[in-house]
């Protein structure tokens, strides 16, 4: 999936969620000074999301997903994959402080990966469990542009029903590739999510057959037009608590089309997989 940007607005939820944090560092903190509320814009600041990172493969960008330590980046399990079969490792590469896709800087910076773990019941082309989580070869060095993402606790994810987030990545500005092509620089988009069962009604008046799960995370809207798409799978799904903090609640996932009214996109909800999160990030 990508995101379809048509309109960008800034997000405010109230904050009453209990957070993890798997790094040594405080997570979920934007360092860099953030941009002032903007209406109908697209790009994002730069630093302004430091735990999110792009994957790349053969020098291009394919997914993203976001540091949770400074060894580990949590993705989507399905970019792993090329078609039924794991992507070898040493194909993978992890950048960070990234902002713009072709513009040189002097702040990102590469790793390679020694390890990529998807969730033992995670199955390439399927949608269920689909979470993976990367081990890259050497540490990252924190700064101002690159900090770990904050994730909930396993209750939190259950509490989300009409709440306002925000999924940024660097995909697809449109599923109509004559209407609009991968973004070069970081995009973000404000999303409603949705209670499950709204989801499954309107998923279900489009004639679609999608089986939605309960270990995912529905967020859109009725009219369509906001929404994530190809290539920023993997990258994160994130609501703001009253202290300012930004929280990983989902990972993009998967959907039909991009921005289509009544079919908004699905995320995994990482709330219900916060065990097996930190059995791999603490061995």
């Amino acid at each position: 999936m990508e995101i379809a940007l048509l309109l960008v607005i800034s997000t405010f939820v109230a904050g009453f969620w209990a957070m993890n944090n798997f790094a040594d560092v405080p997570c979920g903190r934007r360092k860099l000074g953030r941009a002032a509320k903007v209406v109908g814009g697209e790009n994002a600041t730069e630093g302004e999301f430091p735990w999110l990172v792009s994957l790349t493969r053969r020098g291009g960008h394919f997914c993203g997903g976001s540091l949770i330590t400074k060894t580990h980046v949590l993705t989507a399990g399905h970019c792993l994959c090329s078609g039924s079969s794991p992507i070898p490792t040493n194909q993978i590469r992890v950048t960070v402080a990234q902002h713009d896709l072709v513009l040189p800087s002097p702040y990102k910076y590469e790793r390679s990966v020694h390890s990529a773990i998807l969730h033992p019941e995670y199955i390439c082309n399927k949608v269920k469990n689909d979470l993976a989580i990367l081990e890259l070869e050497k540490e990252l060095e924190w700064s101002d542009r690159v900090l770990p993402a904050c994730l909930p606790e396993t209750t939190g994810g259950k509490q989300l029903d009409d709440v306002l987030a925000t999924v940024a990545g660097w995909g697809w500005t449109n599923e109509n590739n004559q209407l609009g092509g991968r973004a070069d620089t970081l995009q973000k988009a404000t999303v409603n999510i949705l209670k499950m069962e709204t989801c499954r009604a309107w998923y279900k008046s489009q004639g679609k057959k999608t089986k939605i799960h309960d270990t995912q995370i529905c967020a859109g809207y009725e009219q369509g037009g906001i929404d994530s798409c190809w290539a920023d799978s993997g990258g994160p799904l994130m609501v703001t608590t009253n202290s300012g903090e930004q929280m990983v609640v989902g990972v993009v996932s998967t959907g039909i089309g991009c921005a289509r009214p009544l079919l908004p996109g699905l995320y995994t909800r990482v709330s219900d997989f916060i065990p097996w999160i930190e059995s791999v990030v603490k061995k």
